[in-house]
C-alpha cells in the first residue's frame, strides 16, 4: 500500500499550467499507467458484452445448440468476472491518483508558503491560498482521476466501431462518425463554463479575503462601531458568490439536459440494426 503524503514532492515545473500538469503526471506515471490499463480492460469488457450476447442468441438459442449456448454463456460469465475485478482495481488506482496529486499540491503549496514566510501576504492574498485548497486541488485531482476512464473510453469506442463495421457497414459509420460529431456539438459549452468557473473562483477568493480582514480587524471594528458596515459588505459579497456558483451549476447541467441528443443517436442506430432483422424474418416467413 502506498504511503501518502510522499516524503519529497519534488521540484515542480511552473513554467505554465500544461507543463505543471505534465510534470505532475510524470511524478505518478506508474499509478496512472496502471489505472489506464485497468480502465481499458474494464471498458473493453463492457464494449464486447453485447456482441458476445448476440453470439449466444444466434448460435445457441436460434440454432437450438445447447453446447454453443453453454459455451457463450461461459464466455459471458468470464467477461463479467474480469469486468468486475478490473472495475475494482480501476477505482482503486483512480482514487490513488486523485489523492497522490492532491497531497502533492498541498505539500508544494505548504513548502512555498514556508519559504516565503512573512512576505507571503505581500505576494498573494489569503483568499488565493484558500482557493488552491478548495477549488484548484479538486480540479487537478479530477484530471488525474479521469485518465483511466478516458483511456478506456477511447479504446472501447474503437472496439465497438470495429465490431459494428464487421457486423454491418451501415452501423459502423454511425458510431465512428456520429460520436465524434456529438462531442463537437457539446464542445462550445466548455468555454463559457470555464469563464464562469474562473469568475466564481475569484469571487470566492475575494470573499475569503473579506472574512480574513474582518476577523483580523474585529477589535478595531468594534471600537469604532464599524461591524455593521463590514457585515453588510460580507453579506453582499456572499450573495454575489452564491449567484456566481449557481450560474456555474446551471451551465454544468446543460450537458446533462443534452443527454437526449446521444439517446436520439442511439435510437437511430437501433432502427438501422432492426432493418436486417426484419428482412430476415420476412424472408423466412415467405
Amino acid at each position: 500500500m502506498r504511503q501518502l503524503p510522499v516524503p519529497d514532492p519534488g521540484i515542480a515545473d511552473h513554467r505554465g499550467p500544461g507543463r505543471f500538469l505534465w510534470w505532475l503526471a510524470g511524478q505518478q506515471r506508474l499509478t496512472l499507467m496502471g489505472g489506464m490499463a485497468f480502465g481499458i480492460i474494464w471498458m473493453s469488457c463492457r464494449a464486447v458484452m453485447p456482441a458476445v450476447l448476440g453470439r449466444a442468441i444466434d448460435r445457441g438459442v436460434a440454432d437450438r445448440d445447447r453446447g454453443q449456448l453453454v459455451l457463450w454463456a461461459g464466455v459471458m460469465l468470464a467477461i463479467g468476472l474480469v469486468q468486475a475485478l478490473t472495475g475494482i482495481m480501476r477505482h482503486r488506482f483512480a482514487v490513488t491518483n486523485w489523492l497522490t496529486a492532491s497531497y502533492r499540491i498541498v505539500q508544494l503549496t505548504s513548502r512555498q508558503s514556508v519559504r516565503l514566510g512573512g512576505s507571503l501576504p505581500r505576494k498573494v492574498s489569503t483568499g488565493e491560498v484558500i482557493a488552491i485548497g478548495t477549488t484548484d486541488l479538486d480540479h487537478i485531482g479530477n484530471v488525474m482521476d479521469v485518465t483511466a476512464r478516458f483511456a478506456g473510453a477511447i479504446v472501447s469506442f474503437l472496439l465497438v466501431s470495429a465490431i459494428l463495421l464487421s457486423t454491418s457497414v451501415q452501423l459502423g459509420p454511425v458510431v465512428l462518425i456520429g460520436v465524434p460529431l456529438l462531442m463537437l456539438v457539446m464542445g462550445p459549452i466548455l468555454k463559457p463554463l470555464q469563464v464562469r468557473a474562473a469568475t466564481e473562483r475569484q469571487m470566492r477568493s475575494d470573499l475569503s479575503n473579506t472574512g480574513t480582514d474582518i476577523v483580523g480587524g474585529l477589535r478595531v471594528l468594534r471600537g469604532i462601531g464599524g461591524e455593521g458596515v463590514f457585515l453588510d459588505r460580507y453579506r453582499r459579497e456572499s450573495q454575489a458568490t452564491r449567484t456566481a456558483a449557481v450560474n456555474v451549476a446551471k451551465l454544468q447541467s446543460v450537458p446533462r439536459r443534452a443527454a437526449g441528443v446521444p439517446a436520439r443517436h442511439l435510437r437511430r442506430a437501433r432502427r438501422l440494426a432492426r432493418r436486417p432483422v426484419r428482412r430476415h424474418r420476412r424472408h423466412h416467413r415467405g
